[in-house]
């Protein structure tokens, strides 16, 4: 599947983070660890959902979660209020995501805040994960390896949903590796 860049500089990575409390202090330290390792960083407080959770391939902690890791990070269409917007991804296309390709996990947040200065102007952020065919088999993708007339259909079906609340030219879509990594003791 392509990676779709529209931001500039491009991000290499992704890490997701849990904390008891996202206030400039409290984070102090985390974002010093982060800094370390790249110089460079955003980070956003989110409102998470998990309509699908990973029943198929569940994570184990500190290994590769099987296929891979989708994050589709999305800018606010100008078409559309932020009400709307949230409406058309949480209430209409989140089913269509779900039935029409072949993720086994889909995990949505809704970005309630950026937490660092500069932070590009995502209002949410999408993970899915896919089956290894998926990444270059654009038929196993959408959900329909060796049915021709059902991966155009699921295809089609996605690219009319995602068109209704998303503005492609705000939204940034990176493949890469997930991997569960607990805190120490956790």
């Amino acid at each position: 599947m392509p990676r779709i860049a529209n931001i500039r500089p491009q991000m290499d990575a992704v890490i997701q983070l849990w904390v008891h409390c996202s206030h400039d202090p409290y984070r102090a330290a985390i974002d010093e660890i982060v800094g370390r390792a790249a110089p460079r960083f955003a980070a956003w407080l989110v409102c998470e959902s998990v309509p699908l959770p990973n029943e198929l391939h569940p994570p184990v902690k500190g290994k590769r979660t099987e296929g891979f890791s989708q994050l589709a990070f999305i800018g606010q269409p100008p078409k559309m209020s932020h009400e709307e917007f949230a409406y058309q991804w949480r209430r209409v296309q989140t089913a269509v995501a779900i039935e029409t390709q072949s993720n086994f996990e889909y995990r949505q947040n809704l970005v309630v805040r950026p937490l660092t200065y500069g932070a590009p102007p995502f209002v949410a952020i999408v993970e899915e994960c896919f089956p290894a065919a998926a990444f270059h088999d654009e038929a196993a993708y959408y959900d329909g390896p060796g049915d021709p007339a059902k991966w155009q259909e699921n295809k089609r079906l996605m690219f009319e949903a995602c068109a209704q609340f998303m503005d492609f030219e705000r939204i940034d879509v990176i493949q890469t590796s997930q991997f569960d990594l607990r805190p120490i003791g956790g």
